[in-house]
């Protein structure tokens, strides 16, 4: 037996060497992905209490990290095409009800855990009326996009999320559905720089 592993002392060293270096590499497979787990946005928009256009409209952070919420945009489709607008201000509270400055807007941190409820789809349709001038029907609706952009408090990179949903309106009957089951999250390096651009020329525009 020693005489085996004196004759084979360098192979068995460089083994010994290749086995560390791989357990070594898995810990830091471990560390890194867990890095970036903490690091990785999650930002949630849901729909509660109804299906139609009562039904309130949740941004959730369900990241590690906190947020800035910097926009909210309401994206909608008829038969004429789409449009969309900005709804991140409480444009349907009237002044005089505020009870303070910042809740005429939704733009502010979000920190881990947290939610906010950015009105009913009502509300955000009355928001796009106000910015539009338009004479927006819920019945001339075929489906509508929430879009939310927010900047990262680690790495200050842009992210945003943003989900679909079908409107189904009949007479008096309106039904509002997703599309999917969650928000679609938008990491990828383009992904966020079309973001970027967009908020810049609505910035410019």
């Amino acid at each position: 037996m020693w005489d085996w592993l004196s004759e084979n002392a360098g192979i068995i060293q460089v083994a010994v060497a290749a086995i560390t270096a791989l357990v070594w590499l898995v810990y830091l497979h471990i560390l890194v992905s867990g890095l970036r787990r903490q690091r990785r946005t999650e930002i949630l928009i849901h729909l509660g209490g109804a299906e139609d256009t009562d039904a309130r409209v949740i941004v959730s952070n369900l990241g590690f990290e906190p947020i800035y919420v910097l926009e909210v945009i309401l994206s909608i489709w008829n038969a004429d095409g789409g449009r969309e607008s900005s709804v991140a201000d409480r444009t349907e509270i009237a002044r005089q009800d505020l009870t303070s400055p910042l809740q005429s807007t939704l733009q502010g941190p979000l920190n881990s855990g947290e939610f906010v409820d950015i009105g009913s789809f009502e509300n955000l349709l009355q928001r796009t009326r106000w910015k539009t001038a338009e004479d927006l029907e819920i019945a001339d609706l075929e489906r509508a996009e929430i879009k939310v952009a927010a900047i990262t408090a680690g790495r200050s990179n842009i992210v945003a999320a943003y989900r679909q949903f079908h409107i189904e309106a009949k007479a008096d009957v309106c039904r509002i559905r997703p599309d999917t089951l969650s928000a679609r999250q938008i990491r990828s390096w383009w992904g966020r720089a079309w973001v970027k651009r967009q908020l810049q020329a609505r910035l410019d525009g």
